[in-house]
């Protein structure tokens, strides 16, 4: 597990480093924030249609290869996205090359962190995976405002892009997995909406609408807080660092509690968090409430992910973890135009959004089931 640790604590590094920005980088060059949400809509229709195709692709060459073939996708979004002002076609193009890294990466961390975990120090083992990302991550949204400020956005993704490229070589160090599809298209997605599974569909559901609105419209509402890049990057690293100092304490009681009695109390202190986000309008205010609601992300998303690998490490494990990517972007799909409606709208839409977001966390606790 340790260079999956590794891995994951460069890779987020990089990522810090450029994705908070991206949206505010489109706003920054005319595109408004339906059209924005938009751009990650395309992502999602692309990701679901795309999702039986790259489970056989990642099958077929291996988890680790799997890897090393997102991170040129990465650096073409990522230095693809300087261009849009002159090619505004990439506009609708780019986020499809995303989605396809998305698949790729995605199914491809889940599988090689569930083969490697043990059961028994799971939670402990979710929590090293994480801390791992946000060690590496207190500095990256800092330095990446820091970048856009006395360089520029090309700088920032060409900086980003290099850290990529170097992030997948820890992951060679060890021997190649490989992962049989014993499932096919037609019964991959229709077995998704089976009444056993509605409790799935509803918890997945929740996750996909939150972090999306807090991946999309939170860094533009901080931009427009503060205008300017290097703010928005100062306040996210301190209130990831804060965040840090109690977060390993989390993972070990996952393991020695009950994960569905942590979810339960997660789910109510990440509501609050959510609505604690409706009132921020300072950089002191959004310090001390997005530190709370960090650390209850962390203390909700710890026994929620080992939880969630317990369910599929009880059966055919591939299909679930394709059949949860798969529900997390038909949420994605049906939200998102809401979304754009409340802000073309342009009544009181970042309070509805924060407000929608802490709605939608209350299903978490949905995945509060014994067996699969």
């Amino acid at each position: 597990m340790n260079e999956l640790y590794v891995f994951y604590g460069i890779f987020n590094f990089a990522l810090e480093l450029i994705s908070i920005f991206v949206p505010i980088y489109l706003y920054k060059i005319g595109y408004s924030i339906p059209w924005i949400i938009f751009h990650y809509f395309i992502t999602s229709l692309v990701f679901v249609a795309f999702s039986y195709t790259g489970a056989r692709i990642v099958s077929r060459i291996g988890i680790k290869h799997s890897f090393l073939v997102t991170v040129p996708l990465f650096i073409t979004y990522f230095l693809g996205l300087h261009f849009i002002p002159d090619f505004p076609a990439l506009f609708f193009i780019l986020p499809a090359i995303r989605a396809v890294k998305m698949v790729l990466f995605n199914f491809s961390f889940h599988l090689n962190f569930i083969k490697h975990s043990d059961r028994k120090n799971r939670g402990k083992e979710v929590t090293v995976a994480q801390a791992s990302a946000l060690a590496a991550s207190f500095l990256a949204p800092f330095f990446g405002g820091a970048i856009v400020k006395f360089a520029n956005f090309p700088t920032l993704f060409i900086t980003g892009s290099l850290i990529l490229l170097a992030s997948v070589i820890p992951l060679f160090m060890s021997r190649e997995c490989y992962e049989k599809t014993d499932f096919n298209r037609r019964n991959l997605f229709r077995d998704i909406f089976r009444r056993e599974n509605i409790p799935y569909v509803m918890s997945f559901s929740g996750y996909a609408i939150e972090s999306w609105i807090g991946f999309i419209i939170w860094p533009i509402f901080l931009y427009l807080i503060f205008f300017n890049t290097e703010s928005v990057g100062a306040a996210t690293s301190l209130t990831t660092i804060l965040t840090f100092l109690i977060f390993y304490y989390i993972g070990k009681e996952s393991d020695k509690k009950d994960k569905r009695q942590l979810l339960k109390v997660g789910t109510v202190l990440y509501f609050f968090g959510w609505l604690g986000r409706i009132f921020v309008d300072s950089f002191t205010s959004i310090l001390f409430i997005d530190t709370y609601k960090n650390l209850s992300q962390h203390f909700l998303y710890i026994p929620w992910s080992a939880y969630f690998y317990d369910l599929a490490a009880k059966g055919n494990y591939f299909k679930f973890i394709v059949q949860r990517e798969i529900i997390f972007n038909v949420a994605r799909i049906a939200v998102l135009p809401l979304l754009m409606l409340i802000f073309s709208a342009n009544f009181h839409p970042f309070g509805i959004s924060f407000s929608l977001a802490a709605f939608s966390s209350l299903f978490y606790i949905a995945l509060n089931k014994k067996t699969v």
